[in-house]
């Protein structure tokens, strides 16, 4: 009996623990289902404009965080978001807050709401302050400060190129701001930098020029920003800055025209160079204030080679500046040459202050002792390189030449253009010094010659013949005539026109510049068909007395071909 009674109550007691435990099985599940998730407390905080901001807190389950604004959101790596999420536990995020709708009148609040399960609370308040006025502050780059106190300066140009002062403009982040600018100055804005480039404009109406300087306080520079005329604040919405300008720097100097392979007749009265034959040898100077020097220096001829001889005196060159409306201006002329030999000088015009700081050592500071020839950095300041042709003395007789220019006058480069008829291959000469009835021509000791000029040439004249230029040109030249004696037509001739040619022109066979002084003629239309072999060339002299003569004769050469 007593077994079996144990036995029982054995399981009684299991039963009883089975149910127990079931019991509190399911009173736990209901208690999970039921815990009350607990929130931070509400914290309130600022954050300004532009910044970014740290929240912490810690949730008891899984979470969502979200933002009841646009200038408030959430940085989630490269993005901003208003809502996210996360898992329970100790949580920090980051919060990124614009300026989005800011504005000067009142602050705003943005609320962060935690949610957790069913349940949402706000835990952070985030107020953004109101905008804030901030002064208007022009400066250069280095922060020195423009006002109506601080004149800005506007940097002097070079003589070819502009430069710029640059200056920086600020007010509160996002403001907008202009000026207004005097017509003188151009300008260039660089926007990503946030800086203004002011330069002089050489384009100006209003009749200054970039070489003067600008003084006094007559010209204004304004900044203002877009609510200069509304902004209640007592903080600088506009500034106004009195604007001088330099003047053109100190050491730069423009000369034009330049004439670099300038040459002067004997007589100095006709001046020539790369472009032809110079009314005037005239250049404008462009320098600071129109203050400049001009200076001749002497080139000296060893054996056909110049040099600069910076210890002599020119006198037959003449660089003369002008005056009053024309003080800019630096005119070359040249005196008669009587020597034999050829000169030459060089014109420099310089910036006064260049030429203070360099003329005690002409030599030193102007040569390279390398090539000999003026250094680089001051190719800028030579006006002419000129050289003068030599006298010539008559010799012991006098012959000709002749030459033949191009139907065109003038080719693009503005030379005549010549071809020389070396050793009588088209045109020939012949000397009649010793032939039958020579003394009849009264010329001294029978200087007379005959030209004989191919018909086939003449013809070709007339081919190549343009309208408005007319047909190509025979030159003749005398050789070893004095300087001052030239060659001119014993008499016109019906059927024939001429002209004095004299000056610089291209040579085709020697290939470079050569001087020409001599008669051009042609025969008007086919005047040559009945042309009476009568047409005569002289040189005189002083007293009027034939020197030399040459006589035109034409042939026919129809029975060979002739090459020119």
């Amino acid at each position: 009996m007593k077994i079996t009674e144990l036995k029982s109550m054995s399981l009684i007691m299991v039963l009883a623990m089975m149910i127990m435990t079931a019991f509190t099985a399911c009173s736990d599940d209901d208690n999970e289902g039921n815990k009350t998730v607990v929130f931070p407390e509400l914290a309130n905080i600022s954050s300004a404009a532009g910044e970014t901001t740290e929240l912490s807190f810690e949730a008891s389950a899984d979470w969502e965080l979200s933002s009841n604004t646009g200038w408030c959101k959430f940085q989630n790596g490269e993005f901003l978001e208003s809502l996210i999420y996360g898992k329970a536990g100790k949580q920090t995020v980051t919060i990124m807050t614009s300026a989005d709708g800011q504005n000067y009148n009142e602050d705003a609040v943005a609320e962060i709401t935690l949610k957790m399960g069913n349940a949402s609370q706000v835990i952070y308040k985030v107020t953004r302050a109101k905008r804030e006025y901030a002064d208007l502050v022009v400066s250069d780059e280095a922060g020195n400060i423009y006002d109506r106190t601080h004149p800005l300066t506007i940097k002097g140009n070079t003589a070819t190129s502009p430069v710029y002062t640059v200056i920086k403009a600020q007010a509160e982040s996002g403001v907008k701001i202009g000026f207004t600018n005097p017509e003188w100055l151009s300008y260039v804005i660089d926007e990503k930098k946030g800086t203004y480039q002011f330069t002089f404009n050489t384009a100006n109406t209003s009749g200054l020029n970039p070489k003067y300087p600008i003084t006094g306080n007559s010209y204004t520079l304004t900044f203002v920003t877009e609510d200069a005329t509304t902004a209640k604040t007592d903080k600088v919405r506009k500034v106004e800055i009195p604007v001088v300008y330099e003047g053109l720097q100190r050491d730069a100097i423009g000369i034009s025209p330049m004439y670099l392979n300038a040459l002067a007749s004997v007589t100095g009265e006709e001046l020539s160079d790369d472009t032809g034959i110079l009314e005037q040898m005239q250049s404008t100077v462009t320098v600071y204030n129109d203050e400049f020097e001009t200076v001749v220096f002497a080139m000296k001829n060893q054996d056909g080679e110049f040099s600069y001889d910076f210890n002599s005196t020119v006198n037959w060159l003449h660089a003369v500046t002008g005056t009053g409306s024309n003080k800019d201006k630096v005119t070359v002329t040249a005196d008669l040459n009587e020597n034999t030999e050829e000169r030459a000088a060089t014109v420099m015009v310089f910036p006064k202050a260049v030429y203070d700081e360099i003329k005690s050592n002409w030599a030193g500071n102007l040569i390279d002792e390398s090539t000999g020839d003026i250094k680089s950095n001051y190719a800028n300041n030579v006006m002419t390189n000129i050289t003068q042709e030599a006298w010539q003395e008559q010799g012991d007789r006098i012959k000709f030449k002749a030459l033949f220019m191009y139907a065109y006058d003038y080719d693009q480069t503005g030379f005549r253009n010549i071809k020389d008829f070396f050793e009588g291959t088209v045109i020939k000469f012949e000397d009649l010094e010793n032939s039958d009835g020579v003394g009849e021509y009264n010329v001294t000791d029978n200087n007379v010659w005959k030209a004989t000029i191919p018909k086939s040439l003449l013809k070709k004249f007339d081919e190549i013949g343009e309208p408005g230029h007319g047909p190509g040109k025979i030159i003749f030249e005398p050789v070893e005539a004095a300087t001052d004696q030239e060659i001119t037509e014993k008499a016109s001739h019906a059927g024939i026109s001429s002209e004095k040619m004299s000056g610089q022109a291209w040579s085709q066979d020697a290939r470079k510049l050569v001087r020409i002084n001599g008669i051009g003629f042609c025969f008007d239309n086919t005047s040559y068909e009945t042309y009476a072999n009568d047409y005569q060339l002289v040189v005189k002299g002083e007293g009027e007395e034939i020197l030399a003569l040459c006589i035109v004769e034409v042939f026919d050469d129809t029975q060979s071909q002739t090459t020119f």
